[in-house]
């Protein structure tokens, strides 16, 4: 069910403009939510039933601005700015559960993300933290019981205000982020100038967050390079903690493990040349034309990972969460188009 409400307007036969509202409520999705062993499982090699179950309601604002000159005249612009702001959030799950699962961090880990009422489709679950212990004293001065917590280790927050973080249970957890974005915007641009071409598109997603699972909890695998910065006595970190082989519950899912995913990507741009009709037409030539192309030239982006481009890999549930997964290529091309 979907509600729409927008206005549409071309000044000067050059410039378009669309401001639409929406509001759509999407009812019954279709999930695999996991079968109790006790009821009867699915077994080796098969998958759970696909059920109707749940329902979300996405509301925004779509915004779009055109402009186009003449092109009859010897230089032609061509530009489309699209920008989409969205709230989604999960207006109702299956009777009898609290939420469904989705994707789990590291390899038999926790459940990372969640189906849950009143938040938004697939956020992030898990701890929350606040610093790193410097010492022993601060540690044993804590009001928050951590238990096994030693200098260097992250210091997680008591959500439930019981005075001791639990790790038995998802008492101490509450949402660490979201893959949804804030806002999406798109341009197009396109050039032309005599016998010149040029097109680009550009995408940049804004305040999505991801969750880093490739690190998978292994200690003894490659690193990433902000673990040059990690804690290594008293006052040398405050956000990188320390690096050991013995268990810690710093590998727990919590959001030193999630980072914004923003970006801006020049996904395509390409520049060509049409050799004007009268020399081609001496060599029986309709027309000559030569290019050069680039995909996923530049990515601008402070995420730490391969690609901050991180959509559903393994349903909707798992938008988000980076398994390290191979980045897309940046790929230049050239080529020549001869009509006869």
């Amino acid at each position: 069910r979907q509600f729409n409400a927008g206005i549409d307007m071309t000044v000067f036969s050059k410039v378009d403009f669309t401001v639409n509202y929406f509001i759509k409520n999407t009812f019954d999705l279709l999930f695999q939510p996991d079968v109790s062993a006790i009821i009867g499982s699915y077994g080796p090699g098969g998958y759970p039933p696909i059920v109707n179950a749940g329902d979300v309601s996405n509301q925004g604002v779509e915004f779009e601005l055109g402009y186009n000159t003449d092109p009859s005249k010897e230089f032609v612009l061509g530009a489309n700015l699209n920008f989409t702001m969205i709230k989604n959030k999960v207006t109702s799950v299956p009777d009898g559960v609290d939420y469904l699962p989705g994707a789990y961090f590291g390899v038999g880990g926790t459940v990372a993300t969640r189906f849950e009422e009143g938040f938004p489709i697939g956020y992030f679950h898990g701890y929350q933290t606040n610093g790193i212990f410097q010492s022993q004293e601060e540690i044993d001065a804590s009001p928050v019981v951590q238990e096994g917590a030693k200098p260097g280790d992250l210091i997680f927050v008591d959500q439930n205000g019981d005075g001791m973080i639990s790790f038995s249970d998802d008492s101490d957890k509450t949402m660490i982020g979201s893959a949804i974005p804030d806002f999406t915007m798109g341009l197009a641009l396109n050039m032309r100038y005599k016998g010149f071409d040029l097109s680009t598109n550009i995408y940049a997603t804004y305040g999505q967050e991801i969750i880093r699972n490739f690190e998978r909890n292994q200690p003894y695998a490659n690193q990433m390079a902000y673990m040059i910065d990690r804690w290594v006595g008293p006052g040398t970190s405050t956000t990188v903690p320390r690096v050991t082989t013995e268990a810690t519950r710093n590998t727990v899912l919590s959001d030193f493990y999630v980072e914004v995913g923003s970006f801006i990507r020049l996904r395509n741009v390409q520049l060509g040349y049409t050799i004007p009709k009268k020399f081609t037409e001496k060599i029986k030539i309709e027309s000559f034309r030569v290019y050069v192309s680039a995909n996923n030239l530049v990515t601008l982006t402070r995420y730490q990972g391969f690609d901050p481009d991180i959509g559903p890999t393994a349903g909707t549930l798992s938008a988000g969460v980076d398994y390290g997964f191979y980045p897309q290529a940046r790929t230049i091309m050239g080529g020549l188009i001869v009509k006869f």
